[in-house]
């Protein structure tokens, strides 16, 4: 078994596909990367990739199918729907495989992809190509499944934020970090429990640290995770460096409506303008 850690350079072989998604995080992120030459001069994979539905384990199906009961109460219930499955998820995430990398190579052409995002896939699935051409590969299947224990650990979490139960979420969030240590929707949720209670340098921190990671995924996510930041520095009073944090979460997406709206928060703090209760909330995941 080989895990593998998306390093940005990675991003070079996929740029195209990034280009392709169409979103201006995505094409803002691959130029980041990858520069406007080597951007322009992309070139063309010799090896054929097949993306195909993987098999999970006899337990990942039992413990993904619980993870959709939960959702679907939730989408219809809200937290509330968790409340049954709570016991079940908490089992399902004590069972959890001591690994359980995003990418993993089995075999020579063969690799599991737990991706829950059909544009991350097909990223990620281009980066795979590339990297088999350079073994000397001509075809590469890639199984994709559902990344099952990172998003129990991320539901849980999430769960006990708001419930404000926050030692807790961080304690769980952090379990599901130990399995995907780049996932930034964990990463993102565990600052959003630190900020919930007002530890806003400790959320600095994981941000932070998150933004530094040399991973592609973190690189593709990275607004929501500026966004966060901008928070605890509004928070902090630290307004010219929320400015610049929510900045760069508009140079990423241009079309953010939430860091437009804080960064007019900020102009009105610094003309002198009261702190309106409720005008700074946590920023959304995305």
């Amino acid at each position: 078994m080989k895990v593998v850690t998306m390093k940005r350079a990675a991003a070079l072989a996929a740029a195209s596909v990034l280009m392709a998604v169409g979103s201006p995080a995505a094409s803002a992120a691959a130029g980041q990367a990858i520069g406007p030459e080597a951007a322009s001069e992309p070139s063309a994979p010799k090896v054929s990739i097949n993306v195909v539905d993987g098999e999970l384990s006899r337990q990942e199906r039992r413990d993904q199918q619980l993870l959709e009961r939960a959702m679907r109460d939730v989408q219809a219930r809200g937290f509330a729907g968790l409340d049954r499955h709570l016991e079940g998820l908490r089992r399902a995430l004590d069972g959890a495989p001591a690994a359980y990398p995003q990418m993993e190579q089995r075999g020579k052409g063969e690799w599991i992809l737990r991706s829950d995002d059909f544009g991350e896939t097909m990223v990620l699935a281009t980066v795979i190509q590339s990297m088999a051409e350079g073994e000397g590969v001509n075809a590469v299947t890639v199984r994709r499944q559902p990344n099952v224990y990172p998003l129990i650990a991320l539901i849980l979490g999430s769960e006990a934020v708001e419930r404000r139960r926050l030692d807790e979420a961080v304690k769980v969030l952090d379990r599901g970090l130990a399995l995907q240590g780049d996932d930034w929707m964990l990463l993102k949720e565990k600052a959003s429990a630190l900020q919930a209670g007002g530890r806003h340098e400790e959320a600095l921190a994981v941000l932070d640290q998150a933004l530094e990671l040399d991973s592609l995924r973190i690189l593709l996510n990275a607004g929501p995770l500026h966004r966060g930041r901008g928070f605890s520095l509004i928070e902090q009073g630290r307004l010219k460096e929320a400015r610049a944090a929510y900045d760069a979460a508009l140079e990423l997406d241009p079309e953010d409506g939430h860091a437009r709206r804080q960064l007019a928060y900020i102009d009105g703090l610094e003309a002198g303008q009261p702190t309106v209760a409720g005008s700074v909330i946590l920023p959304p995941a995305n």
